[in-house]
């Protein structure tokens, strides 16, 4: 009965950070893309920001994998799923803020 009150816990908790990780992942992203929307169809602007074009297409291939994964093995790569969301989720962070600080100086 304790071991099943631990597991418990542990599940809820894991499930916490999963809603919260997720939360999280799920806001980068939309920031990303409203900071993408900064150089709207100016090509000057949009050259000024091509240079996270190769951290862009790393982050798109793993949130890939991240729904792959999530759809075929949850439970058996939950923690590795986290890890990869807060990974993604760092560097769309560092993709939002490199494209405001290029654009913020015109």
């Amino acid at each position: 009965m304790v071991e099943n009150k631990k597991e418990e816990d542990y599940e809820q908790m894991f499930e916490t950070e999963f809603t919260k990780v997720t939360s999280d992942y799920l806001e980068a992203s939309s920031a990303l893309a409203q900071a993408a929307g900064l150089a709207g169809d100016d090509p000057i602007k949009q050259e000024m920001v091509a240079f996270i074009e190769p951290d862009f297409l790393k982050m798109c291939a793993r949130s890939e994998g991240i729904r792959l994964m999530a759809e075929k093995s949850y439970s058996e790569n939950r923690e590795f799923i986290i890890s990869e969301m807060k990974e993604v989720t760092e560097l769309n962070l560092k993709m939002i803020q490199q494209i405001k600080d290029k654009l913020g100086t015109i």
